[in-house]
């Protein structure tokens, strides 16, 4: 997954930033339809398609800043994020996995940001085992954590915590 380009603050001024287009573009259309109830300055009347195209501008530049910040989920998956009680949990961590499956690997990703709580990771290709293929074959990635297998398909990062959480340090 690709990384926002702007950070928060940065997209707060896009917010603004898309506010005040969109509000310039909606007093030209107030005042094309019945007139404004209070005066414009003298420029705005005299350069009116110039202000329309400012204020498109500066709207969809701040549309571009709000889209290409970060979600929320990308705010929630910072490294901040620390269980209660540190050190690590489980024994063993197995990803069942196969190459070319990108749900694996942004699963194995998400699994090495929480390295520290975690034991190392070990990547068993399904395509190298007929049984693990047969067993495994539309469910990867599988995600085991001492023999019990946690996820299937997509690993929640949500979830990925409050197992961390819930399970007490070795």
């Amino acid at each position: 997954m690709q990384s926002p380009r702007f950070t928060s603050r940065q997209t707060q001024l896009g917010t603004l930033l898309f506010a005040t287009g969109f509000g310039a573009l909606a007093l030209s259309a107030w005042d094309n339809s019945s007139g404004l109830p209070f005066p414009m300055p003298a420029f705005w009347h005299n350069q009116r398609a110039l202000c329309l195209l400012i204020a498109l501008g500066i709207a969809a530049f701040g549309l571009f800043v709000l889209v290409n910040g970060p979600t929320a989920a990308d705010e929630r998956r910072g490294t901040s994020w620390k269980p209660t009680r540190p050190g690590r949990r489980f024994r063993s961590l197995i990803v069942y996995s196969r190459d070319g499956c990108h749900l694996c690997d942004e699963s194995i990703e998400l699994l090495q940001r929480y390295s520290a709580c975690l034991p190392p990771i070990q990547e068993i290709d399904i395509d190298a085992d007929p049984d693990l293929q047969k067993r495994f074959d539309t469910e990867v990635p599988v995600v085991e954590f001492d023999s019990k297998i946690r996820f299937k398909g997509r690993v929640s990062e949500l979830l990925l915590r409050r197992l961390i959480e819930g399970t007490p340090p070795e």
